[in-house]
């Protein structure tokens, strides 16, 4: 028991700490997860909450190297770290468990860069990442929908909107489309909507329709997303 004890003890990292150490790691871990975050918004940009994952990932990356540099090979540290750890209750549910690999895998690279394990953190990152857009741009596993739930979002100036604008609009967008929201700020009105539509042609056809009924007008700015 004593040799394992003393085996632990002159694993102990702290003596080799600087500051110096401490920037380095901790930088790396930004930059690694910083990218990772990137990866996140490109694959999932039309998510209105994109950012806040982003945050995330760059935040738990840097935390976790932070907290691997404190407890090194330190067992004590560790299980207090573990027990005041274990009085927080996390009840922030994820329900896309596509974002809880993003979330796993910044964790991993926190670790990763904590312990000075650099060229792991940049392997696994650049794997996974690539992993990540491979799976993607093939739509691995993905059945072709057979109808496409869409957010459609018009913003345009007031000075475009006439007493039958909206119930125009309403008619072209279709029936079953339902008004999520109306927004007006500094002289412009963005409205948006839920709507189904049949496939990529259709959602071409509305976009088109809307622009042709705006005339085309300069401030008009039209983006259609699947919910």
């Amino acid at each position: 028991m004593n040799e394992i004890l003393e085996m632990l003890k002159s694993l102990d990292g702290s003596d080799d700490f600087t500051v110096i150490t401490s920037l380095l790691r901790l930088g790396y871990a930004f930059i690694l997860t910083f990218f990772l975050s990137l990866t996140y918004k490109f694959l999932h940009a039309e998510k209105e909450d994109c950012h806040v994952m982003m945050h995330t990932m760059v935040y738990i990356g840097v935390i976790m190297a932070g907290a691997m540099m404190m407890i090194g090979a330190n067992m004590v540290v560790a299980f207090g770290l573990l027990g005041a750890v274990s009085i927080v209750r996390f009840r922030t549910a994820v329900r896309n468990p596509i974002d809880m690999s993003y979330l796993f895998l910044s964790i991993v690279i926190g670790i990763s860069c904590g312990l000075a394990f650099y060229l792991h953190a940049l392997i696994i990152s650049l794997f996974v990442g690539i992993l990540m857009l491979v799976f993607s741009y093939f739509k691995f596993g993905m059945a072709p929908p057979s109808t496409i739930n869409c957010v459609i979002t018009v913003t345009a100036k007031k000075r475009v909107f006439k007493s039958d604008t909206m119930s125009r609009l309403n008619s072209i967008i279709g029936n079953g489309a339902r008004m999520m929201e109306i927004l007006t700020t500094n002289g412009t009105v963005k409205i948006k909507y839920s709507q189904i539509l049949d496939n990529v042609t259709d959602v071409r056809t509305l976009h088109e329709d809307i622009e042709e009924f705006f005339d085309k007008d300069p401030s008009l700015k039209i983006k259609i997303t699947r919910e």
